[in-house]
Formats: structure tokens, sequence, C-alpha cells
């Protein structure tokens, strides 16, 4: 009702904020209302823009301020365009006179989460609320935030200090370096190695960069002292009470591993600094002996310092299990548990001692024993490490005290007395125990006594038997002879051999044990085995430890393990099972290590089957996720051991998955109980109950913090709690009774079921689906089946029931409403139903369409594929059908719909099975408004930087749009769209900006009034490039004029030099004229001008046009030629009778294409195209045509083909196109002649052809195109050779091939086009077309005959099925044949994506052969299409897309060819 009172409240709202907004239009009163406030979500080091849109601003002062937690005060980040704060990652985003102030937040942190405030200082001020969020990139738990510090006095001057807020009794000065240095933590973290560094935050370094070490960190700061009973009291659950007792438990990627303490650290840390100074702490060097078969000798070492704090001293003695006497039995250990269940015995011990005796205990029987200490008030230590210890088999006891070791022989006075004087050296070489240590500097300073030194060591005996056997090299068993003359270089490989080299000294001393006998094990278990030893038979009295040295062979070699003070009989613990281990013993007295023992190999006990089912939980998750029917690739979360990384990579694709996660993974128990104990926070706990809200918080990625509580929690109860029931109905109703039943699933009495608790409720008219776990009355079974009586007839009671065993319930699992009255009942049974959705809201809106969210039914069985409803329809149709939509998630958009206009909903959860669907009851109702709407209205494109944007680089471009509904908005750039997206505020990156990205506009439409589109026009800044004529002729004495076009922006400086360097600048005089001017319309186009009068000899020479600006300079040369002759006449006359140029024209012919004599001729003009056809001499001039001026649309005279606009360009460039054709008559080669093909099979053939008869020696490389005649695509292929064979060809199919000659010059024009046909072993092939009436009617003869044979051909081939008659179509359209180069792209297509190779193998704006062949070689001709019809044998290149320029690179040039 409240959420109904509300929305219709939304119509009176929507009214008074139209009127509101008319009014401010009026009165030009300053707006925040268009700032966009919807929460921000970033993840760690991405860039927040934070967007607030201003009206009427006058002369106010905008402000960005970050809200301050409790009474700091609101801090001022920036005022207008200032930045205030001296955190230089803010900074804001706006153009004068614009309403947009973007605050821009780059790399964002943890703590930049929180609300911003957009303030204008008007009166009153106005204020718009930006809700940053920010997610950890790892996923961490949150850290504390900034208002947890108690800011004041320091610690050290005040004698009760509040920790975060937890007071502690004095000052904390709690150091613990000593024990971080003896522990080797790193000095760059020993900075938590002092309790008021962490509280201070002053440790130095980040907590991240020392995780490692933590555990050894927090072992030192609990400093042995038990600090549970503090945290126990100040409410810090289980979990996080690691601290506490010493430990620290290290995040992994496991998810049980992912839980947040950060709001226990401060009473942690607390209680640490209370104990410190009133606990006592852990007893130091404790161990163990067996002395006999019934006593075992305890002793241990008081804490340094603090032993005043230790009243006395705790010793707990558990008993685990008796042993078999007999070696090769070993014991059952459960049976024998069973027999002789473990106790645990208590001894107190006054302060003082150091030793206790502990007698009375079982013979030949494994113990384990543990201490700490006391004070008086009940404080105690931390325990020590647990010894397992094993008493001895009847009758025996232990070693006695061990005797004197012999003596060594005197070495030190061998070596004294024959003169070795070097200190080091004596202590070095003159005592065996010291020989293992010796270093290389240690050898190198005592060579001069190498004789003496090991002569003594070997006290007159030879050791190389024993150094022979420990495998030293032959010239290191120099040294164990005691013979050693002269020692060098070859002996410092010895060094490694030290150690075997002093183990054999001692050993021929006779001073070290032998080896241990009777070396023997029993009770082999799967984990561990008793190892049993005796003494040596040589100076066993001696021995004063052992050392056990043990390996896994198998299934794979472990490293060699050492236990050392061992005594036998020993458990070697810590195995695996079914493996195979190799152990032995060695003994050790005052003077070494003695012989190792023989070697033993043994292999444990593999686990019992009953073993490995207890370890495996009875529950299958993996199973509940697929019969819900959750995704497959979201599989991986259904696992109580999924990784943090699995979830983080599959959030996105899973989001909708997270419920049947959280259903499955609960298994239909009751974990609250559990969650509470362990301290989840109480947002969470309805994910304990399998009850998965987002809107209040208890959602698993909100949760994620405290998430490894939560699954450790769900992982216990399923192995403990009973399971839901299944099948749940009313089989039978009457008046006042029901009857129900369900199933059980726990047949085989894993979970111990006890009893079923049946819990019911009267349902009233207004109960809404909040109430669903309220029940008035219960009963409690043991069976499946109940019946209720006493039940008002004609009324709607509710049910549902729930397992219980002694460890707690299970959850409902569906809800059966009925109506009790046998009238009402219709004879079938009725099937329990989940609960309803509920918590139905509005998660956003706007004028055509309304977007809802709910929460998954909180009672449902786990297995359950559930599906959903949303009933709606307009309030105002008064209708009695609602419409309804069906939709897999908790989510759902209503589209279509009408703007401002209220409208009823409710939804329903549905139980899908195999055959049925099983509706829930509706949820509650909810009144919604669509929003009015508005036209969309858009500003002007922001772009940043808003100064310089350098070609090359990337810009912002930042649309700002409005209206209702969201309007689509898109960005152009020169009138191709770039980018569209439904929002108000569009950031677009253009990378690569090129010089011709002039043109920025946003463009907004909503479907609601006239689209609107606001443009802004940049000029890129760009390095100079220049063009400028390659060569200009002129006459002597006449007036040269050499004219250089720069494209630069900023302005560059210009000038015209004589020489390279660039040292010897062109000055104006009375001779020269040198002038620079910009082009009126395109602000980066520049020209500088050179005239000079009167040309003569000595101007002659190649002049330089310069330019350069901030970002670059560029020289052009121009090379002038000044004769005293006229340019050569170029006589095409015969050509001219070729193409049939009328009488009247030839002359034009004869004088180098005389135009003056043209236009004195106007009849002549039509024809001109074929003049300049035969003036171009078979050559493609096109690259020098380019580099002179020529517009594209002109360059098709350059290469002797027709052009559109004839009159322009022989007015305009004729004289620059016959120019060229004069500089390409000594360079550029000819069309190949005489072209053939010769056959080769039926799929392939080789086609030759002759020199051109133009310039035949200056051709470089031959390109080859053939296709099937009408198709658009075609094949091509480079050579240096006249011939090329041809493949993949199709036997019956009619080819046509064109061949050109190029150098680096530039290209000749295409051959004519040859057609052939390739069929079995002849070809038949058509001779170019020519251009006189006569060839024309043998063409025409020769077709006929040519189709007549190829209509037989085929015949013949199709009757022997060597043909398919069917076309693969190309794959993309192409230009005319006559020009196979140049692909036409169609501008419409802007969205394809299109390869830089696709563009590599076309012809870039040189025109040169060498950028024919820079790109990749490639055996097909680009796709490409023409838009004219082909007869015209024309076709038209068109420049690429924006997107593909701004995707394929910086220079945009390279991508524009010419035709």
């Amino acid at each position: 009702m409240v959420a109904g009172c509300y929305l219709r409240g939304a119509l009176v709202a929507g009214y008074i904020s139209l009127l509101v907004a008319v009014e401010e239009q009026e009165q030009k009163v300053p707006s925040l209302k268009h700032s966009l406030t919807t929460p921000l979500i970033k993840v760690e080091d991405d860039d927040a823009l934070l967007t607030c849109v201003v009206k009427n601003q006058g002369n106010f002062t905008l402000m960005w301020k970050k809200a301050a937690k409790e009474k700091a005060g609101n801090k001022i980040l920036t005022a207008n365009m200032e930045r205030i704060t001296s955190d230089e990652r803010l900074k804001i985003m706006h153009e004068d006179g614009g309403q947009v102030y973007v605050l821009v937040v780059r790399n964002v942190t943890i703590r930049d989460a929180g609300m911003y405030i957009c303030e204008l200082n008007s009166d009153p001020p106005l204020r718009s609320f930006h809700e940053l969020k920010v997610l950890s990139a790892t996923l961490q738990p949150p850290v504390p935030t900034e208002s947890s510090v108690v800011t004041g006095a320091t610690a050290s001057t005040k004698d009760s200090v509040e920790v975060w807020g937890y007071s502690t009794e004095r000052p904390v000065d709690h150091d613990f370096s000593p024990c971080c240095a003896a522990r080797n933590i790193s000095t760059v973290c020993q900075g938590f190695c002092k309790l008021k560094n962490i509280l201070d935050g002053n440790t130095g370094v980040n907590p991240s960069d020392c995780e490692e070490e933590f555990p050894d960190i927090v072992s030192c700061m609990a400093d042995g002292r038990n600090h549970m009973p503090c945290c126990v009291e100040a409410g810090i659950p289980e979990v996080c009470t690691d601290l506490c007792r010493g430990e620290y438990t290290v995040q992994t990627d496991n998810i049980k591993s992912m839980f947040s303490c950060s709001a226990y650290t401060a009473p942690t840390l607390a209680c640490i600094a209370a104990g410190i100074e009133t606990l006592p702490k852990q007893p130091q060097g404790f161990s163990a002996e067996a002395l006999n078969d019934t006593s075992i000798r305890l002793h241990w070492l008081p804490p340094a310092k603090t032993d005043h704090l230790t009243q006395s001293y705790r010793v707990n003695v558990t008993y685990l299990q008796f042993l078999s006497p007999v070696f090769s039995v070993k014991v059952d250990t459960s049976k024998a548990k069973e027999i002789y269940p473990p106790n645990s015995a208590l001894h107190e011990i006054p302060r003082g001692k150091t030793e206790f005796i502990i007698n009375g205990l079982e013979k030949f029987s494994l113990y384990e024993v543990s201490m700490w200490a006391e004070n008086k008030d009940g404080g105690k230590s931390l325990s020590t490490y647990d010894i397992k210890i094993v008493t001895h088999m009847e009758g025996d006891s232990g070693d006695p005290e061990p005797l004197e070791s012999p003596t060594l022989p005197n070495i030190r006075s061998c070596c004294i007395s024959n003169n070795v004087t070097h200190a080091k050296c004596v202590d070095k070489f003159c005592d065996p125990r010291n020989v293992a240590s010796t270093q290389l500097t240690d050898l190198m300073i005592c060579a001069p006594w190498d004789t003496e030194m090991f002569q003594c060591l070997a006290d007159g005996k030879d050791h190389t038997p024993c150094c022979a056997a420990k495998r030293l090299p032959p010239l290191c068993q120099e040294l164990c002879s005691g013979n050693v003359t002269d020692i060098n270089f070859k002996y410092f490989r010895c060094l490694s051999y030290m150690n075997e080299l002093s183990s054999c000294m001692l050993e021929g001393y006779g001073v070290l044990p032998s080896r241990p006998v009777n070396f023997r094990f029993s009770n082999l278990q799967t984990t561990f085995g008793i190892l049993h030893w005796d003494k040596p038979d040589t100076l066993g009295d001696t021995v004063v430890d052992y050392v056990v040295k043990y390996q896994r062979i198998t299934p794979d070699t472990g490293k060699t393990m050492s236990v050392e003070h061992a005594k036998s009989p020993f458990i070697l613990e810590n195995l695996d099972s079914a493996s195979t281990y190799e152990v032995f013993v060695e003994p050790v007295n005052n003077i070494g290590t003695g012989e190792a023992s023989t070697r033993i190999v043994f292999r444990t006990a593999s686990r019992k089957i009953e073993d490995l089912l207890d370890s495996v939980n009875p529950y299958n998750q993996s199973s509940c996720c697929l019969k819900s029917g959750m995704k497959p690739e979201c599989l991986p979360l259904c696992s109580y051991d999924a990784n943090i990384s699995e979830v983080k990579s599959l959030a996105r694709l899973c989001a909708d998955e997270f419920s049947k996660v959280v259903r499955c993974a609960a298994g239909g128990r009751d974990h609250l109980p559990c969650c509470a104990r362990r301290g989840v926070p109480n947002n969470c706990q309805p994910l304990c109950q399998a009850v998965h809200q987002a809107s209040t918080g208890a959602d698993f990625l909100q949760c994620l913090p405290n998430i490894g509580q939560i699954i450790t929690c769900y992982e216990e109860g399923t192995t403990k709690l009973p399971p839901p029931i299944k099948d749940f109905k009313a089989v039978s109703v009457q008046d006042g009774i029901v009857v129900l039943t369900w199933q059980v699933d726990d047949l085989n009495g894993t979970f111990n079921t006890a009893h079923f608790e049946v819990y019911y409720k009267l349902v009233e008219e207004n109960s809404t689906g909040s109430t669903v776990f309220e029940s008035d009355q219960q009963i409690n079974t043991t069976v499946p089946i109940v019946k209720i009586p006493d039940l008002e007839t004609g009324k709607k009671y509710r049910f549902f029931v729930v397992s219980r065993n002694l460890k707690g319930t299970s959850l409902p699992s569906s809800i059966v409403t009925v109506n009790v009255s046998s009238e009402a009942w219709n004879g079938t049974s009725i099937s329990g139903a989940s609960s309803p959705p509920h918590l139905l809201e509005v998660d956003s809106h706007s004028a055509t369409w309304l977007q809802f969210a709910w929460n998954p039914p909180a009672i449902t069985h786990p297995e359950d594929v559930l599906k959903y409803r949303l009933y709606y329809q307009q309030v105002s149709a008064n209708l009695s059908k609602f419409d309804m939509v069906e939709t897999d998630v908790t989510t759902v958009q209503l589209t279509g719909l009408t703007p401002n206009t209220q409208y009823a909903l409710y939804s329903t959860a549905l139980i899908v099975t195999k055959d049925t669907k099983i509706e829930s009851t509706p949820s509650e109702t909810l009144i919604a408004w669509t929003d009015p709407a508005f036209p969309a209205f858009v500003e002007a494109p922001t772009i940043h930087p808003i100064n310089m944007v350098t070609e090359g680089s990337s810009m912002t471009v930042l649309c700002i749009a409005m209206g209702t509904p969201l309007p689509t908005v898109t960005l152009y750039i020169n009138g191709h769209p770039l980018r569209s997206e439904i929002t108000r505020h569009m950031v677009t990156m253009v990378h690569n900006v090129t010089s011709d990205m002039g043109h920025v506009s946003c463009y907004a439409d909503n479907g609601y009034g006239t689209p609107m589109i606001a443009s802004r026009k940049i000029t890129i800044s760009r390095a100079p490039t220049l063009s400028a004529p390659a060569s200009t002729t002129v006459m002597k004495d006449d007036v040269l004029v050499l004219q250089c076009k720069v494209d630069a922006f900023p302005a560059p400086t210009m000038a015209i030099f004589r020489d390279s360097e660039l040292k010897q600048s062109m000055m104006s005089d009375d001779r020269i004229s040198i002038t620079a001017r910009g082009d009126e319309e395109d602000m980066a186009t520049f020209y500088l001008s050179m005239e000079i009068a009167k040309v003569n000899q000595s101007d002659g020479q190649t002049y330089y046009c310069h330019a350069n600006n901030t970002l670059g300079a560029n020289s052009a040369p121009m090379l002038v030629n000044v004769t005293d002759q006229p340019l050569p006449v170029m006589n095409v006359t015969q050509c001219c009778l070729q193409h049939n140029v009328s009488a009247d024209c030839l002359d034009i012919c004869a004088f180098s294409i005389d135009f003056d004599m043209m236009i004195r001729k106007p009849q002549c003009i039509p024809q001109f195209s074929l003049m300049m056809s035969c003036a171009s001499d078979g050559s493609d001039h096109r690259h020098c045509c380019s580099t002179g001026g020529v517009p594209s649309n002109c360059l098709d005279w350059c290469r002797g083909e027709a052009v559109e606009e004839s009159e322009v360009c022989a007015l305009s460039h004729s004289k620059t196109i016959v120019g060229c054709f004069h500089q390409g008559k000594e360079n550029l080669p000819g069309k190949p002649t005489n072209i053939k093909v010769r056959p080769i099979d039926k799929n392939s053939a080789m086609v030759f052809w002759d020199l051109p008869e133009k310039n035949p020696h200056s051709v470089e490389l031959y390109r080859v195109f053939w296709r099937p005649v009408g198709a658009k695509g075609a094949n091509k292929s480079d050579t240096v050779q006249r011939k090329l064979v041809l493949h993949e060809l199709h036997s019956g199919t009619t080819y046509e091939v064109v061949v050109k000659a190029g150098n680096s010059n530039g290209t000749s024009q295409l051959t004519q086009p040859l057609k052939f046909i390739t069929a079995d072993e002849f070809i038949i092939a058509t001779s170019p077309v020519r251009s006189n009436v006569g060839g024309a009617v043998g063409i025409v003869l020769a077709v006929f005959i040519v189709l007549g044979l190829v209509v037989v051909v085929i015949y013949v081939m199709k009757k022997k099925n060597l043909i398919v008659l069917s076309v693969k179509k190309p794959d993309s359209p192409s230009v005319a044949f006559e020009n196979p180069f140049y692909a036409v792209r169609d501008p419409a297509s802007t969205a394809q994506a299109v390869s830089a190779e696709d563009y590599n193998v076309h012809i870039s704006s040189s025109g040169s052969w060498q950028s024919e062949m820079s790109g990749t070689p490639s055996d097909r001709s680009s796709a490409s299409s023409s838009p004219h019809s082909p007869d015209k044998n024309e076709s038209t290149e068109m420049n690429p897309s924006m997107y593909e320029q701004i995707s394929l690179g910086v220079n945009g040039q390279g991508f524009k060819r010419f035709k």
C-alpha cells in the first residue's frame, strides 16, 4: 500500500515538474535537474566521469564536493574550472559557455568511493548528488573507512588509549621487532612489527606487499599469549579470531577463504594491546621423551623476562590408541578407539619447574602432549605445539645418560708445530669439525701451508677408501690421503665435498659411533608408522641424539626430510597414504654424526572405502544446479571449492544465475545458526536461508567479502542437516480437514531425520509474500503424511513442512494453499507451489518503457526450475484482464508503453516441470507511472583536448543529450556515423585522429519531436605536408612561376631555399617576387609562390620549399630546367587517325595537342579525349599528374581514358597533363604487346606476352589480372618474367586476362582483354578488339564461330560430366575489369570490418608501382563495386569510411586511392 500511495503521488509530481520546467524557462532561474545522478560503478584503476548539468548558471560558482562522514564537513574539490584539492588525478571537463561540468577522477581507488556533490552557490544553494561505487580489481574485502580512526592525542601521551574506539588500559608500545628479526622478516615489512605503527598507519608499505610474511608477523604480535577470551568477550566471530591465537589465514583463490574481518580489526588489536602486559607467554623449548613403558619426561624453559606473570603451568596428556607389539601386525585404529576410547588428563605444575615426569601410562601406546602457562587471574598463554610420543614396549626403557665422547687427535698442535702461522688457517683446517665450512678465500689464503695442514689433518691415516665410498672425485681424494704437495685452482671444485671430507676424517679417528642396529618399523598406518632401533655397537654409549631421514619414492619422488632429536621408539607422522618411503637413522654424539643405519623401504596403508566415503559430501551440489536449469557455462560456480577468479570472470555472464547458486549451495537447509555464529552480517544472513534478494543487500556479489563464512556453513550444513521434503501436496480436502503427503529425501537415514514439522496459518485477504514464514500452528509427525483437523471450513490455509534432526532443520520446499471445504475441492491433489516473488519494484523508467525487478521466492525447492510472470494493465483502461510477459530472470522491461500513464502490476513464480507449470500466489501489487515525453535536445560536442587535437593522437568527444524517453545519441565525424548509444551522456575516445576529421556532430533522436543535431568544426593540428611540382621547364627570358601548397596547422613558417641544407633562402628583389597566402576556407591550407622574371640559365636549379611549425618540418624539391628551345613537339597524328579523329581536327594532334588551336575549333572539343588517349602513349601518368595538382576527376586523361568534365579539365589542367606526357615519354613503359594464352590442362593455362614497344627496357615488373567473364572479382599475380601459369581454372568457363607493365616511376595502361576457354587439351581465345570496321566485321564473325564451338564443347563436356553448370559468385563486387586495381567502397557499408590487407593491395596516392607492391601479396584482387554501368568502361574511386580511417592508421592519405 505504501508503494502504491507513493507511486500514485508520482502523477501529481509529474505535473508539478512540468509546471516548474516552464516556469524556470520563463524566469531563467538556475537548475541542476538535468544532471546525471545514476550511481556510477567503476573498477579500481578505471577513470570515473561524473556529469553535472547546470542551466542558467549566470555568475554563480559551481563547485564539486565530496561528502565526508560525521561532522568533518564536505571537502571542496573544484570551483568552476579550477582544481582546489591537491589530488592531481582530478580535473574538470568544461567548455566556456557550456552547461556541462564533468568531474574526471583518474585511476580510481577504493577510497574514492562515496557521494559527490555538485553545488551551485545560488540562494538557496542548488545541489545534485552523484554516488561513485568502486569495486576492487582483486575482489578484496573493503578497507576500514577513514571515519573509523579516532583523531586526537597520540598513544604516547595518554594513559588510556582508544584503539579506533576500543579502550586499552595503558599506552600501546608493543614492539616485537626482535621476534620479527629472528624470523627473518624482510626489512621493508618490519614496519608491521610495532603495534603503534599499525594503529597510526605508519608501516611504510602496502599490506598486500607483505601478506606472505603476515603469519610470522602475527605470531610475533600475539607474543605467545592467548587473547581469545578477550576477543570472544568483544563479540569477534570465530572465523575472525585467528589473530587472537597468533595465527593468520592467508586468503587464497578458494572462495571459502573469502571472508571479511575488517570490522573486527579494532577490537582484535585492542585485545592484543591490553593482553600483552597481563597475560603470560607460552613455555619455550618444549620436548618429551619416553623413559620406559609407562612413563614420559617433559622438559621446557620459562619465558624470558615475563616469568613473573606465570602462576603455574598446565600439561594436557591425551591417550590416542594402543599399538601392536607384533611388528608384522598393525592395529585397526577405529576398533582400537572403540575398545579403549581416547581420553585426556590435565596436570598442574607450579612456577619455577622446568621438568615433569608423567607416570602410569599405557604400555606401548600413542600419546599427545602439550602445555601452556596460566596467571592468577585465569589468563593463559598460547598452547605449545602438540608432541606425539610413544611409550616403550613392555620391559624396555630409554637409553641411559650418554658417556663422554672419545678425545679428538690434537690436530691444532700438529699444525702449529709444522709452522702453520696463520690463525685463520689453524682454525679452519686444523679442526676436522670446521673443515666442512671452508670457503674459496680460505683455500687461497692457506695454500702456502697445504702440505702441512692436510698431513696433520689425516693424522697418519689414509682416509681415501671412505672418501671414495662417498663419491669424491679422484682429485679430491688426494686431500683424504694427507699427501698433498700443491693446492692450485683445480682443487677449487673440492669445496663442495668438504662436508664429506670432514666426515671421513672424523670416522677415521674412531671417535664417531657406528650405525644403529636392529632398525625396524611397526604399526604402519595410512599417515604414520613407528620406527625402532637399538644403539650402535661401537661408541653407542656416547650417542646423545639421533636424526631420522626419509624420502617419498612413489607415487612421485619428494624431498629428503630430516627430523632431529629423535628417540626410539619414534613416530614418523604426516605421511601420505598409499605411498612408498625410504627411511634411515643416523647417530649423533658430541663429535659429530656417525654412520647411517640400513635403509628401510615401506609403504603406507591405503585409506578404507568407508574413510573415503566419509570425506565425500553426501549432497551433490552440481546435480542440483543442473536440475535447476543453470547455464552450463556457469556450472563452475556450483562448488564449495569454487575460485574467486572464476566468480570474477563469470560475474557478468552469470548475473542471473546466482540465485540458483545460492539455492543449490544451501541445499534446502537452514544455515542461519551457523552464519550467526561465524559473524555473517545481518544484511547477508538471508543467504543462509537460500533467500537471494539484491534489493536488500542479501546478494551473492554484494556479500562477497563474507561469502567464505557463508559457503563454509553451506558445506558443513549439507553434511549434518536434514534435506528438504519433495512432492508436497494436499491429497484430500474436506470441510475442516486437510490430508497432506510428501516424499522424504533421506530414505537411507544418512542425515538421521528425527521428525517433520508441519506449519500452517489462516490466510487473510491482505496477506503478502513477505509473511510466508509466519505460522499460527504446528504439528509434528515422524511419517510423510499428516491429517490436520479442526480447520475453519471455507477459509484459506497455507501449509509448509520442514525436516528436523539433532543438528537443525531443513527449509520449507513449497507451500500448499487450499480452501478448506468439500465444495471448493475438485477431487484432485493440490501440489505445492513456491512462495510468490517479493519486493517488486521499479528498477528504471522512461516515457515508453518501465524496467521492473523482484526477488526470487523465499520458499522453493533448490532443484526447482523457476520462471516468472509479470501481469500489467493501464489503470485508466479499467479492464478485468491483465497483459502478461513470462521470463526466466528476475527482471523484465515492458516496452511500447504510453507516456505519462499509470500502470498496475504484480508478479508470480512458476515451478516448471516436464508436464506442468505450478503458479504461485500473486506478489504485492505495484502502481507505476511512465514519464512524460519530451523531444530530444543535444548540445554541441565538447572535445578534449580543447586547444590542440594533434594528428595521430586521440581525442575525447563528449555528447550531452536530454529528452524523455532516453534519446539515441549518434556521433558523426565528417558526416559519417561513428557510434550510437541510447544515453544522455556519451563519451567517445577517437584514436588515430586524421587531418580530415574537421567536422564533429552530435545527433539525438527519441522518436518525439524533431531530431536535433549540433556540430562543431575543428582543425586538426599536424606537421606540414607539401605539394609542389617536381619538375618545371621554362624558356629563357620567360617568367617562371613556382607554387608550393602546404597543409599544416598551426600556421607554418614557409620559405624557399636554393640548397638542400636550407641555408640559402630566396629573397624578394627587383626580379624575384615571393608571396604567401592562406586559404580563405581551409585554415590548414597555405600557398607559397615564387615568380622570377626574365629567367636565365643560372635560375635553372633545384629549389626547396620548406615549411615548419611546432609539430614538425618538411621540404619539397622543385627542379627548374631552363632551355633555349621550346618543348619537343609530340606528333600523335597517326594515332588520332586510328581513333577516327575527324580530318579538320588532325592538326591539333600534330603539335603536342595544341590547345589554342582546339579553342579556335570548338567542334573538336568533343574529340579531345581521343587526342589525350593518343598523347598518353600507352602509359599511366597519374602519379605525375597528382603530384602536379590535377584533381581526381581529371586523372583518367593521364592514363588515356575519358573524363566526364572534359571542358573543365581541358581548360584548367591540360597543360599540366601534357607536361606529364612529355616527362613520362622517356621513363614509363608502354603496354605489353602480343598477349597470348597456351593450354596446359583443363584447369591451368600459361599466358605470355612480348615486350612493350615503348621503353621496353624500363620494365621492372608485370602484373596479370584474370577472371571469368562477367565476374566482378578478379585474380591477380605479379611476375618479373613475360609469362605466368594460371591455376585452378574451371574447364568450359570463359576467362579474360589483361597485363600491365610497370617500374618505379609508374605503370603502363592495361592491355585489351583477351578471352579464352579451357576444355581438356585446347584453348579458344579471342583477339583484342580493334577500332576499325573491317576488324570489327571479322571479330563479329569470329565471335559467332567461337560461340558455336563453345556450345559444342559445353554440350560434350556436360555429357561427360566434366562441367557443372553453376557459377560461384565472388565474395563482393568490383569495378569494371578494365581497371581492376582500384576498388570502390560503398559508403553505406561502413559498419563492415575491413582489414588493412584489403587496403594495401591497392595503389596509394603516390600512384607509383612501388606503392602498388607495398601490400601483402595476394592471389585475389580486392572486392569492390562500381556505381557506373559496365558499358562506360569507367569507375569511380571513393574514400574509405571515417570508421575505416580511424581503425587503420594515422596516415589517412595512404588510404585515399586514385582511380
